[in-house]
This record gives C-alpha cells, sequence and structure tokens, in this order.
C-alpha cells in the first residue's frame, strides 16, 4: 500500500536521468537486495541512490517501512539527495513518518533528510515535529526547520521556545514521562515513551531552537522576549535568505 502512494505522488514528477538507467539500477538493486546481509543491502540501497529517477526514488521510499533500522535509515539518508526531485522526495519522507514513531533514529533521520531538502511545502510536516515526544527526533524537526529557511518557521518556533523558557523558569521536571500511542505499518500498535524530564527536554532544545533562528534570519537573540520584539519590528519587511 505504501508503495501504491509513493508511485500516485510521483506520477507527475520529471525523469531525472533516462528510464533505462533507472531500469538497470533497479534490476542490479534487485539482486543485491537478497542478501542476507544487513551490511550487504545498505551498500546495495546507496548504489541505487546514484540514479535519480522517481522510479529508484519509489523504491527507496518502499524500503521506509520496511527492513531493519539501518536500510531504512540508509534508504532515507539517500532520497535526501535528491534535489532534483525534492517535493515527491519530501512527500515520501513525510509519508514514513508514522510507521517509524518506535524506531527513534530513523524518525529523527526522516526529519534531517527533509531539512536537507530544502523543501518547503515540508513545514507543515517539521513545525508539527516540534512536539515529537523523543527529545532527539523534536530537535531534528527544530534543526531541519533552520535548514528549509522559511520566514513561515519564525513564529512557531518563537512560540516553542517561549513555552520551553517558562517550563525551564519553573524548574518543573523530576522524571514525569512524555508518552504518545499510534499504529504502525501493518496495523500494529505501539507506544513512544521518554524518560526526559519537561526540564531537560527545554535545556536541550532552547539552544536548537536559537540556532534555527539565527539560520533563517542571520540574526542573533537570545530569548523568545528579544526574538519577538526583532520580529515584530521586522516582520513586514524581512525577505528570506532561500
Amino acid at each position: 500500500m505504501m508503495t501504491a502512494a509513493i508511485l500516485l505522488v510521483l506520477a507527475a514528477a520529471p525523469a531525472v536521468q533516462d528510464d533505462k538507467a533507472a531500469e538497470e539500477a533497479l534490476e542490479a538493486f534487485k539482486t543485491a537486495y537478497k542478501s542476507t546481509s544487513e551490511a550487504d543491502r545498505v551498500a546495495a540501497v546507496n548504489e541505487l541512490a546514484k540514479v535519480h529517477h522517481a522510479k529508484t526514488l519509489a523504491r527507496l521510499g518502499s524500503l521506509l517501512t520496511a527492513d531493519g533500522p539501518s536500510v531504512r535509515l540508509a534508504a532515507a539518508k539517500s532520497i535526501a539527495g535528491f534535489v532534483e526531485l525534492k517535493k515527491p522526495a519530501a512527500s515520501v519522507l513525510s509519508a514514513a513518518m508514522s510507521a517509524n514513531a518506535r524506531e527513534t533514529t530513523v524518525h529523527a533521520g526522516l526529519y534531517e533528510a527533509l531539512g536537507k531538502l530544502e523543501e518547503p511545502t515540508s513545514l507543515r510536516v517539521l513545525h508539527g515535529g516540534f512536539e515529537e515526544k523523543e527529545t532527539v527526533v523534536a530537535k531534528a524537526a527544530v534543526q531541519a526547520t533552520g535548514l528549509v529557511g522559511s520566514a513561515a518557521s519564525i513564529d512557531p518556533l518563537i512560540d516553542l521556545l517561549k513555552k520551553l523558557e517558562k517550563i525551564q523558569k519553573a524548574g518543573a521536571g523530576g522524571g514525569v514521562d512524555f508518552t504518545t500511542s499510534g499504529t504502525g505499518a501493518g496495523g500494529q500498535n505501539f507506544t513512544v515513551r521518554s524518560d526526559d524530564s519537561p526540564v531537560k527536554r527545554a535545556q536541550e532544545l532552547i539552544p536548537v531552537i536559537n540556532k534555527a533562528l539565527t539560520d533563517i534570519t542571520r540574526e542573533s537573540n537570545g530569548s523568545s522576549e528579544t526574538w519577538g520584539a526583532w520580529w515584530a519590528k521586522n516582520r513586514a519587511t524581512f525577505k528570506p535568505f532561500k
């Protein structure tokens, strides 16, 4: 079902390399991917990713919800290189988020890959990632937002900074768990838990948010108050650098 969805997204995408090159790469991948070694399958993914075409992107996308974490992560990193097809590539990465919610490394890798594509249509997904329960995943979403460099991210980042500053100031914490539930690929139920206290989470995310805001604006401010004042003054005339 995932593969069919990917193909629909890619239906109107232009062929970056010719069909013959794509077919040859897919045939070679089919053989290499039969290996029982996960390392060999990762190598096969990396080789397939050298050919940028809608069909190879679709095959790589299908691996984001199959096989082991290292293969999924290799596929995500490879898709980040499909800059000639960055809109469909971003859609493929976004579609794999829920299926990888309990694979923290892969989940964070998907956000990192989205950031490297610098595709504005991914902002809704990236902004939603600010609330990911695992701090490392939320951090990846914030960092990716900075890489995209859109003015549309300034308000959400300042709002998040303000919320986390309040948590940090209040000194709340002490082993409070974050939990979330969902349904993964194949209909399995899962629960994702994080042992990070709210204060620890705030401490880790605040500098990352400031860095993302600086990446977007080329300005440097230290708090939500100073960022808010700067943005109120410059909102009407600000032009993104990307």
